[in-house]
């Protein structure tokens, strides 16, 4: 009986071999594809998201950067080139089981002024981020799973010291926020690869992915406050794909200060906002 257990079990295992055993190869690519192209904003660029420094601690310290002369943390989330181009959007290739080598610099944020940089990071599944607070304060931050869902970790970053976390994401889950809990203005994201055909679009909004193995597959167009712009695509062998992702900023529908408290804002604080959009 016990023969014939073990006997089940081994058939079972090399004719369904659990996917958890299934990772990445890195293989020699040859003949390999490019795809290339833009990522697009049209209609209205959504408003800055405004924070009114007053309310938070250590507003002399984070009035250095990004701020009006009310005292204001300007967000500018949508970073828009002259001819639409949109800066910061994650393109991401789906399944691709084998191809070129998959190394990556690791995650590195800079804290300083109450401000995480850069706002975009790439991360694998597990892996280590660090966090270099510059700042002569203590910043107490979350990592989400998701906007604002899951805290996948609680990261204290002592002033003027380095903290690191590790990045263990639920499931298929794929993004993470980084909110210092008392300055809610900072913030930073991330976002999952499983292969190293990604790229994040410049400040004009170029992306160039190359040496792709010929096949099909989806690729996919990520901001952060946007929904995902997908795509299938067939490469062959030595082609260029020309491929631009288009987003619609009419789609973006937010109160002019969403994160403040009602009745808690100054009213030069409207003001300030004014003087912004007139800017931009």
């Amino acid at each position: 009986m016990k023969t014939s257990i073990l006997l089940f079990a081994l058939v079972a295992f090399f004719q369904f071999p659990s996917t958890q055993g299934l990772a990445y190869q890195e293989i020699e690519v040859k003949k390999g594809g490019v795809i290339k192209g833009k990522a697009f904003l049209n209609g209205t660029v959504p408003l800055p998201r405004i924070y009114h420094e007053v309310l938070f601690p250590n507003m002399d310290l984070c009035a250095e950067v990004d701020t009006d002369d009310n005292m204001n943390r300007i967000l500018n989330d949508f970073l828009v080139y002259q001819d639409g181009g949109l800066k910061d959007v994650v393109i991401s290739i789906e399944h691709v089981d084998a191809g070129k080598v998959f190394k990556k610099e690791p995650v590195r944020i800079l804290s300083e002024s109450c401000k995480f940089s850069p706002t975009i990071n790439i991360v694998r599944q597990g892996e280590t981020i660090h966090i270099n607070n510059v700042d002569p304060v203590m910043h107490n931050s979350q990592i989400y799973e998701s906007k604002r869902g899951k805290i996948i970790s609680n990261l204290p970053i002592p002033a003027e010291e380095t903290s690191s976390s590790k990045i263990k994401f639920s499931g298929q889950q794929k993004i993470f926020q980084l909110i210092c809990g008392m300055h809610e203005f900072m913030q930073a994201w991330g976002y999952r690869v499983q292969n190293p055909y990604y790229s994040v679009t410049s400040e004009n909004g170029a992306y160039l992915i190359n040496d792709l193995p010929p096949g099909d597959y989806v690729i996919n167009a990520w901001h952060f406050l946007m929904k995902v712009r997908s795509q299938r695509i067939h490469v062959d062998e030595n082609s260029v794909i020309d491929l631009d992702f288009y987003f619609d900023g009419n789609e973006v529908v937010r109160p002019a200060y969403e994160t403040i408290v009602s009745g808690r804002i100054k009213e030069q604080a409207f003001e300030s906002r004014e003087k912004v959009l007139q800017t931009n």
